[in-house]
């Protein structure tokens, strides 16, 4: 399984910065990188007034590490998802999933 890992992503946190005006501004920060495998697990569609919203839900597999969260992000060369979800079977276990959404 490990060898399916042949695409490189960062790990980007979002960090906060003050604007002057009293209200922040939002960033990326890489805070780290990793070999992946991605899997589209499926999509939907969100149709209201004068709105269409797409989800693309993807499945991210990785060497397993304790710094990955929910809420944090990974980029590839033109891509980025949203983590979700972060998921391991069990401690011992070398691979960690990660539930994403892509950010189209």
């Amino acid at each position: 399984m490990l060898s399916s890992l042949k695409q490189r992503a960062a790990l980007q946190s979002r960090t906060l910065v003050p604007d002057g005006g009293g209200g922040f501004s939002e960033s990326w920060q890489t805070v780290g990188t990793a070999w992946v495998e991605i899997v589209p697990l499926g999509a939907n569609e969100k149709f209201g007034p004068d709105t269409l919203e797409t989800r693309i839900r993807h499945r991210i597999t990785l060497r397993a590490r304790s710094d990955i969260v929910a809420g944090m992000r990974l980029a590839t060369a033109s891509r980025s998802f949203a983590i979700r979800a972060v998921e391991r079977r069990a401690a011992s276990d070398p691979l960690l999933t990660l539930l994403c959404e892509e950010l189209l």
